[in-house]
């Protein structure tokens, strides 16, 4: 279960900081609909053989999450900006 349960935390607290970095307001949305997403989650990869397929997705969600611009500025182009990059 703590192979989906991490990235899910991860994909979680980035959105959540991305927000709050953007906007200076905690969101509480994003944390309840994390932890559902979460849960749920966890509950699928109990299912036998379903494990290594859902920590799969639940990593590939955590670098679709830093890149992708969902919320505008990404996180990636917020650390891009922290650190003085392009």
């Amino acid at each position: 279960m703590s192979g989906v349960v991490t990235p899910m935390l991860l994909i979680t607290g980035i959105s959540e900081a991305n927000h709050f970095y953007n906007t200076g307001a905690v969101d509480v949305k994003i944390l309840v609909a994390g932890g559902i997403a979460t849960g749920l989650l966890a509950l699928i990869a109990e299912i036998p053989g379903v494990a290594p397929v859902a920590a799969g997705i639940a990593w590939i969600g955590v670098v679709a999450s830093l890149i992708a611009p969902v919320q505008s500025p990404s996180p990636a182009q917020n650390l891009l900006k922290i650190t003085g990059g392009l």
